[in-house]
């Protein structure tokens, strides 16, 4: 009996290995697919922040793409990696540094006004292009180093989705759904905070569903450090507190005063950093450099028109279907309303965290309004680009979306797989439409003109319209036509065991 014991345990204990080396080797692969779609699909056209009259374009990591990046706060971002590959805080001493307007002044030294955290994670990449490349690289190299987090982000995506019960394929699903057919794709190749803001919400979130089930101290540690690294890489994630504590308490966290002190372990880190930078910058450990170019905070409810006072839409309504809404550019999230009451059914306290989450983030970004700077006449949002704002809440969305399609397999819709799948092909090529002209995910979309903007960055011709309609249609049916092939075998198989009794 003890021989048939060990064996068991030894079968068992070899199981799991194997078992965790297939799964590793998915991810890489899942990991490299994403990884090249993402380098061989970047390409650009560039008519803003360039010479008068000069269009750059091309594809980003040949030799003759004239390194340059298309917006103010990018170059921020930028000049801040340079400075910290320097070891200073600072962008520039006695005038401010060309191109970027996105900087404030202390003294005679000129400062970024945002969060650090995304400029160090994108040093090694920078340090690592110049030492390999030269110069000429410097751009790209951190540029990569966005795709490599976002490549991250879309492992992270399938991790939470199967924490969530689903099953392997649909979390594989999630992975490609994230980095595809989302802003996932677009921001990749864009020096924007969001797809390191993306990562750690992953990172949080994953650790949150690992504390509900094993209840260790290590895992509650776990995932306040990391929630303390998205509050550093994106000051305005603090509106999810309540949320994860409710999630926490929920499931008896905190009725320990070990949860407390864990828990402070856990944001130590992201704490020192924090206050540590903000004094270096401002000299105040609670000052951050971005309170210094906006001193107050207000939301904007209601907007004062020629016609009366009325409830403010743009940033609500226009965060989801303006031609930077989230629905808009990815259409294949509206599956996420199909998928939610399953996810509810099955995981209830995780479905509503993340629930509660979107709309967190889509209220308090489509409302406030930093030092009264919120412009109202362009409906794509409110005091900024909303796109980026919407990175997390798009992002999470997706989890909802990846369950939709089990439900679709499962009660064999071959009306619902048609319109997932074209969705999910018309996301795709809107955001590879963003994805080469970027201007368009920095709020330039009002100065330029398409009759086709889900299809590509140029108005078309008829012809054009419908060769892309047809190439659609075609591959959109593939999925039904699978689904419809497995149906029938699954009717004939179910007939056969009637005739057999």
């Amino acid at each position: 009996m003890k021989f048939t014991d060990e064996n068991r345990r030894g079968h068992w204990k070899m199981g799991r290995h194997i078992a965790g080396i297939i799964a590793f080797k998915r991810s890489i692969l899942i990991f490299a697919v994403v990884m090249a779609i993402h380098v061989f699909s970047s390409f650009d056209i560039c008519w803003f922040f360039v010479s008068e009259g000069i269009t750059d374009n091309g594809f980003v990591f040949s030799s003759s793409w004239r390194e340059h990046l298309h917006s103010s706060e990018e170059w921020a971002i930028y000049y801040q990696i340079q400075a910290l590959r320097e070891g200073r805080p600072w962008l520039s001493h006695g005038s401010p540094p060309k191109v970027t307007t996105d900087v404030f002044r202390i003294g005679e030294y000129y400062y970024a006004p945002f969060e650090p955290l995304t400029a160090f994670m994108l040093l090694p990449f920078y340090m690592g292009g110049e030492a390999l490349l030269g110069k000429s690289y410097l751009i790209r190299s951190a540029l990569l180093g966005m795709v490599f987090y976002t490549c991250l982000g879309s492992l992270l995506a399938r991790r939470v989705a199967s924490k969530m019960g689903q099953s392997q394929i649909v979390a594989d699903l999630a992975s490609f759904l994230f980095a595809l057919t989302t802003m996932a794709f677009s921001y990749s190749r864009l020096l924007y905070p969001q797809p390191i803001v993306g990562l750690f919400t992953f990172l949080t979130i994953a650790s949150l569903f690992n504390h509900k089930k094993s209840r260790t101290k290590s895992d509650l540690s776990i995932a306040f450090l990391f929630y303390g690294l998205t509050l550093v890489s994106f000051n305005a994630s603090i509106i999810a507190v309540p949320f994860i504590l409710l999630f926490l308490v929920k499931n008896g966290s905190f009725r320990k005063k070990e949860d407390f002190l864990v828990s402070g372990l856990g944001l130590l880190p992201a704490i020192l950093l924090f206050t540590g930078w903000n004094y270096v910058v401002t000299g105040y450990p609670l000052v951050t450099p971005r309170q210094i170019v906006h001193p107050s905070m207000s939301f904007d409810f209601v907007g004062i028109a020629a016609n009366g006072t009325w409830l403010n839409m743009e940033g609500l309504f226009g965060s989801l279907f303006s031609p930077l809404g989230i629905f808009f550019v990815s259409p294949a999230l509206f599956a996420s309303f199909i998928g939610f009451s399953s996810l509810k059914s099955r995981v209830g306290h995780e479905t509503m965290l993340l629930t509660s989450l979107v709309i967190a983030f889509w209220g308090f970004m489509s409302f406030l309004n930093l030092g009264g700077y919120a412009g109202r006449d362009f409906w794509v949002g409110g005091w900024a680009s909303i796109a980026r704002h919407m990175y997390v809440p798009s992002s999470i969305l997706v989890l909802f979306a990846s369950e939709a399609f089990e439900n679709v397999s499962k009660n064999r819709n071959l009306l619902g797989a048609w319109l997932i799948s074209g969705s999910c092909i018309i996301s795709f090529l809107a955001n590879f439409s963003y994805g080469i002209r970027h201007d368009l995910m920095v709020g330039r979309l009002k100065d330029f003109m398409s009759n086709s903007l889900l299809i590509w960055p140029y108005p078309l011709h008829t012809r054009e319209v419908a060769f892309f309609c047809v190439i659609v249609i075609s591959i959109s049916v593939v999925y039904p036509i699978l689904l419809a092939k497995a149906r029938g075998d699954h009717d004939r198989l179910d007939m056969g065991n009637k005739v057999a009794h």
